[in-house]
């Protein structure tokens, strides 16, 4: 037995069940979104061919976070990272220039940032 999946809830379902008779509505209404399966170019871009041989080729050339490089600290880089993104400035996504490679802490440090700016404009 395991715990029903509605937040808070605490009745005991059966293992192959998700929801208890109280909440088996949500089951079938439960929308799953994520913002990389939303479409449009910027998804269409990075799983292009283009786009996974430059990252590719990007990290193998800087295979250490270059933030963390830049601070002292050696830490093996897990993403290719436009500098200036590609929702600010299309042109610039296959720019080499453009590129940075990142650990995947200073990548979500930045993407904060840029959420935040975002915003706030």
């Amino acid at each position: 037995m395991k715990f029903c999946s509605h937040a808070g809830c605490r009745n005991l379902i059966p293992l192959t069940e998700r929801y208890c008779s109280k909440h088996k509505h949500e089951e079938s209404s439960r929308v799953y979104f994520h913002r990389k399966h939303s479409g449009g170019k910027y998804e269409a871009f990075y799983q292009s061919t283009v786009w996974t041989k430059l990252a590719r080729q990007y990290k193998v050339a800087h295979v250490l976070c270059e933030r963390c490089l830049s601070r002292g600290t050696i830490r093996k880089a897990d993403i290719c990272d436009h500098i200036i993104p590609i929702k600010t400035d299309w042109d610039k996504r296959l720019d080499w220039n453009n590129l940075q490679s990142l650990c995947q802490n200073c990548h979500n440090e930045k993407s904060e940032i840029e959420v935040a700016e975002r915003k706030n404009k």
